[in-house]
């Protein structure tokens, strides 16, 4: 497949994943007499859903940055590239649904061990999609495992977390939703494919 076009799709399909987001925050209906202290107050009780959506904002954004960091240096694109790449963009399109459960139901565990389930496949996509990468040498030639290395160390170590994190879920879902924001901190520092694109 031609390499633009590959990116362009999944470009489109992630933008259309974190443009969803927004769409799990309601303002439903007002309970009792409407008037500017009920709308405010109603309008306050929607902070776990907000703050869920700037975490799945962040997370989207950041899956975003590491695909775009990894396929600039890859070079040949194959079938089966395609279809792992198509397996994580379908769990990407599912996060705002996640997102809009934890949003809505932040203290209960089911909502954290979905949206724990949904990155953990996430990662588990990405770290896939990275190994057939690195196994079918599809990387160009100047590109060496000095800056692959630390690319598969970190993607690892996200999806470890990630799965430790919905682990915790069914025990301590605010301790679960404490690791979720771990990862994106430890994300926003460049490594491997992602330094160069640091300055």
């Amino acid at each position: 497949m031609n390499k633009s076009r590959f990116e362009a799709f999944s470009d489109g399909v992630f933008a259309f994943a974190i443009t969803l987001l927004i769409l799990g925050i309601s303002l439903g209906a007002i309970a009792g007499p409407l008037n500017e202290a009920a709308l405010t107050q109603h309008l306050l009780s929607l902070w776990p859903n907000l703050l869920a959506y700037l975490m799945s904002f962040a997370v989207i954004g950041l899956m975003w940055q590491n695909h775009h960091a990894l396929f600039r240096l890859v070079d040949r694109i194959d079938r089966r590239t395609v279809f792992l790449n198509l397996a994580l963009l379908c769990v990407v399109v599912f996060i705002p649904f996640a997102t809009s459960t934890l949003g809505s139901y932040p203290t209960l565990r089911p909502a954290e061990l979905l949206y724990g389930l949904t990155l953990t496949a996430s990662a588990t996509a990405y770290n896939g999609l990275l190994m057939h990468l690195v196994n079918s040498k599809a990387f160009a030639a100047g590109v060496t495992g000095q800056t692959i290395r630390p690319t598969i160390v970190a993607f690892r170590i996200g999806w470890i977390t990630y799965a430790i994190a919905t682990l915790v879920a069914l025990v301590w879902p605010i301790a679960s939703f404490a690791l979720y924001l771990l990862i994106i901190g430890y994300f926003l520092v460049p490594r491997g494919a992602d330094t160069d694109l640091a300055t």
